[in-house]
């Protein structure tokens, strides 16, 4: 890494998801929304049982949503594109006349205007973390146009949303095959080593290193608006400073993230988010303690790495005693 300070950065890159109950202190470099419940003053004037913090960039937004077990939204849409990558329990997807579950460590990808509606199956609770661009907020209208509660499993709510389950366990789709064709909409990102047969809602970029100036290997799924991936970087190794004209958001599932963003060491641990602007100077090191994985979302107007400051792709960066780089 190139020399850095350690004096506190002038505007906050990293938002700990744990603290997001109110606005930070201080300048920061994107507008967070506090957690709250996502649609709706109350349950029963809402659409979801989706409660959250939001982080918003200039082209990208990010919430990590709680959803308790058997509940989640009304068939609703928005006109801005989504990823949800399930952390905790599974969720059921009703989209484009399919119903489907996306489980801890798959990906649901929803096209911008596609009516759909997630609920969490009876299990668990599900939390995942959702990427959307910001052509629109961070939910979207049912479809019926009333906000009369969510949508839930028999025995988990009350009301006329109870969403019934067939003979398979599965309720039946209530949406319509808008597309004309049955597409995969879900993607098991961590071990997504081969592009799928049939059609994809979105580009599919098997597992592989990222760049050549970096230790980051994984898989990554390009929409229209947003691209996202899941990345691992070895303990002690990871990005040499670069830069790129795409805003990124990068959230640690495991380990700790040492990062460098304009001169500033950053240290970025789990259940954080790390914002990085449009052009920032950054770097990004896995910690001594441990391997890191992360769920990267961009915007696609470039793509996934950047090049390095230096313009010399020479491999990644180490930590002192990891590696054969200073």
């Amino acid at each position: 890494m190139s020399a850095i300070t350690q004096e506190k950065p002038p505007v906050r890159h990293v938002y700990r998801f744990a603290e997001l109950d109110r606005v930070p202190e201080g300048p920061c470099s994107a507008q967070v929304s506090p957690r709250r419940l996502l649609s709706g003053e109350t349950l029963a004037t809402g659409k979801s049982t989706s409660v959250g913090a939001v982080v918003k960039g200039e082209r990208v937004q990010v919430a990590l949503v709680h959803k308790p077990r058997g509940t989640g939204s009304k068939i609703h849409t928005h006109p801005n594109e989504q990823f949800n990558y399930v952390i905790q329990g599974t969720l059921i997807a009703d989209m484009d006349g399919q119903v489907f579950r996306v489980p801890k460590g798959h990906v649901v990808h929803i096209p911008a205007g596609m009516p759909h509606s997630h609920v969490s199956s009876a299990d668990e609770d599900v939390i995942f973390y959702a990427v959307k661009d910001t052509r629109h907020g961070i939910v979207g209208p049912p479809v019926d146009g009333v906000y009369n509660g969510p949508r839930h499993l028999p025995g988990f709510g009350p009301g006329d949303n109870e969403w019934k389950p067939g003979p398979d366990g599965l309720p039946e789709p209530q949406t319509k095959n808008v597309s004309g064709k049955k597409i995969q909409y879900v993607y098991d990102i961590e071990h997504l080593d081969v592009v799928p047969e049939g059609p994809t809602s979105a580009q599919v970029i098997p597992r592989n290193f990222i760049s050549g100036k970096s230790s980051s290997f994984g898989a990554a799924l390009r929409g229209e608006k947003v691209q996202v991936g899941h990345i691992h970087k070895g303990v002690g190794s990871g990005t040499k400073l670069h830069t790129h004209p795409n805003e990124q958001f990068s959230f640690v599932l495991s380990g700790t993230m040492l990062y460098e963003i304009d001169g500033h060491a950053v240290e970025a641990p789990p259940n954080s988010v790390t914002h990085l602007p449009p052009g920032v100077r950054h770097s990004a090191i896995a910690s001594a303690a441990g391997d890191v994985l992360t769920f990267v979302a961009k915007d696609t107007s470039h793509g996934m790495s950047g090049p390095p400051v230096d313009g010399i792709e020479d491999g990644p960066v180490y930590l002192p005693g990891f590696g054969n780089r200073k």
